[in-house]
């Protein structure tokens, strides 16, 4: 059970930060600081003292003047980012680890209260069930039970609230440290904002959750909401709660920006002009997600389905997801990036049609290939590391779409291999509600244990309310091996309560038209294309995702009906 901070309403949660990690960067900003400053001297140096006459000379002294302007802005801007870190770093030092260190003793103390509170009602019962001709003895020592009872309850709940006032404090205090630095790493870039766009990106970086964002957006004026779209695209365009319809037009906007600046260097420039196929008029995908500068890879998430209209200026106009009955997102797994998109965003777009055609008149169906965190190699697969990362930034982006799509829409979320590992623990993990109906795993390289009531472990699955699927085909060595070798993630999925098994061993399934049509089986791991090994080189075309399998076929009825084909 998750618990809730009295005053506040705070989520308990622990707090994850590394304070040196961020005083490293923040160091390692300061030299480069001091690099660019080295290297303007010697700019200035070229642009005022270069010796000689001539063409070549004057172009060279007028190019090192000028990168010489450059340098600066820039500098000023790294030198704003290491004083924020700095600060942030402080903060969570100081706050973050007061309120982590108070959650067990909450724990205990909420645990305590509940056995005081048994114990006075158990007392009262004993009370009440005194005969009318009890003893005066038995009558004075039920209410001395009562009372007894009654102030050890208050001294728990007295002593609770203490723990919750000190936590919340901590809390409060490393939550608005947060907020700051985020808001300062907006502006670090010494934009002229005025003072009201700067007070709704502070309000905007201090939010807690996308309804909170949704509803501080929604009071902004259209200017004001412009010129944030305008000056800070970036950050519009990866806040949860902002509109889909301006992330979309953001993220497009930073696009752009970006592969103007190419050449970068590969895999970056691959991956650049890959999203750009998958963002173009064939394929229709939207970006909703994007950071292409992070590391060690960058990331996405493309949305497809999406029924986008342009007026003449080139904005979105009306909502492109009116009428949506379900969405789905699919995660990859070990080496999965968005070098794989071209894959991923055909298997999304099938979904999309076979879904609409098994679910009949009304169905709306649309998709997301998700590329949020750094996929695990063959050293790292067998660890939790990149599921614990990849599953706090799925559970984000999950409870952002259940807050875009509304009650009524339906969400499933699907995962193959170790991506099935950082889905499961990105809901099953969460505090509270995602908002996610089913889970889908395919291929699955295990699942985080503690999904049952003995678990004793320090972070409880819970699935409750959320639809399990799972299919692993017979030949699947390398899913096998996952969960088999793995420290953390080693249940498989069909085995959680209520989870429902589904074939990929080939046989019939509905065509798009409904008639029956033979369809293939899954021989080995790959997702798309190839057997039995890690990254697949025979028997093609029949991947778990494959449209003409047999399992892709079952995700698409699930997806549209929650039902596997019989």
């Amino acid at each position: 059970m998750s618990l809730i901070s009295p005053e506040r309403g705070y989520l308990l949660e622990r707090i994850d930060y590394d304070s040196g990690a961020i005083e490293g960067v923040a160091a390692a900003l300061a030299t480069l600081v001091d690099h660019a400053g080295d290297a303007r001297v010697v700019l200035d140096n070229i642009h005022n003292g270069l010796e000689g006459r001539g063409r070549a000379i004057t172009t060279v002294t007028g190019l090192a003047g000028r990168l010489s302007q450059r340098v600066q802005p820039t500098a000023t801007t790294i030198g704003r980012i290491a004083d924020v870190l700095r600060g942030y770093a402080d903060a969570v030092t100081s706050h973050a680890r007061i309120a982590n260190d108070l959650i067990d003793e909450i724990e205990s103390a909420h645990a305590a209260l509940q056995v005081a509170e048994d114990a006075a009602a158990d007392a009262r019962a004993q009370q009440d069930a005194l005969s009318a001709d009890a003893t005066w003895v038995a009558v004075a020592g039920a209410a001395s039970a009562v009372d007894d009872a009654d102030g050890d309850l208050d001294a728990r709940r007295g002593a609770l609230g203490e723990l919750w006032s000190r936590w919340e404090s901590a809390y409060r205090c490393w939550d608005d440290a947060y907020g700051a630095a985020l808001a300062a790493l907006v502006t670090a870039s010494g934009t002229t904002d005025d003072p009201g766009i700067r007070m709704a990106i502070s309000s905007l970086a201090h939010a807690d959750a996308p309804a909170e964002v949704a509803a501080i957006w929604a009071s902004l004026s259209p200017q004001e909401q412009q010129e944030l779209f305008e000056r800070h695209p970036g950050f519009i365009g990866n806040l949860e709660g902002v509109p889909y319809p301006v992330r979309f037009d953001a993220n497009r906007a930073v696009y752009d920006r970006t592969v103007n600046g190419m050449p970068y260097g590969e895999p970056l420039d691959g991956q650049l002009r890959q999203l750009g196929e998958e963002l173009g008029p064939e394929f229709a995908g939207e970006l909703l997600m994007f950071y292409p500068f992070e590391q060690p890879q960058a990331t996405a998430a493309v949305m497809y389905g999406a029924a986008v209209t342009r007026d003449a200026s080139g904005r979105i106009v009306g909502d492109p997801l009116a009428g949506t009955t379900n969405v789905s997102t699919l995660v990859g797994g070990m080496f999965s990036s968005l070098d794989d998109l071209s894959a991923w965003g055909e298997s999304a777009r099938n979904l999309n049609r076979f879904a609409d055609a098994y679910g009949g008149t009304g169905t709306r169906s649309v998709s997301i290939a998700w590329y949020g965190y750094d996929s695990p190699n063959l050293l790292t697969e067998h660890t939790m590391g990149s599921a614990t990362e990849g599953a706090a930034r799925l559970t984000d982006a999950l409870r952002g779409l259940d807050n875009e799509m509304g009650a009524g829409v339906t969400s499933t979320v699907i995962g193959h291999s170790y991506g099935s590992t950082t889905a499961f623990l990105a809901v099953g993990g969460a505090d509270g509600a995602t908002g996610v109906d089913r889970l889908v795993a395919v291929g699955s390289a295990g699942v985080p244990d503690g999904y049952h009531a003995g678990w004793t472990g320090d972070d409880p699955m819970d699935y409750s309310g959320v639809e399990v699927y799972a299919s692993r085909a017979p030949g699947d060595i390398v899913a096998r091996y996952g969960e088999w070798s793995s420290f953390g993630h080693g249940t498989d999925p069909a085995e959680i309560p209520g989870a429902i098994r589904f074939e990929s061993d080939g046989g019939t399934a509905p065509s798009l038209r409904g008639t029956p049509e033979d369809v293939a089986r899954t021989p080995g791991h790959a997702a798309h294309d190839g057997g039995n090994t890690i990254w697949g080189w025979w028997e093609e075309d029949n991947g778990y995702l494959s449209r003409d399998a047999e399992s892709f076929r079952n995700i698409a009825n699930i997806v549209a009906k929650g039902e596997v084909l019989q």
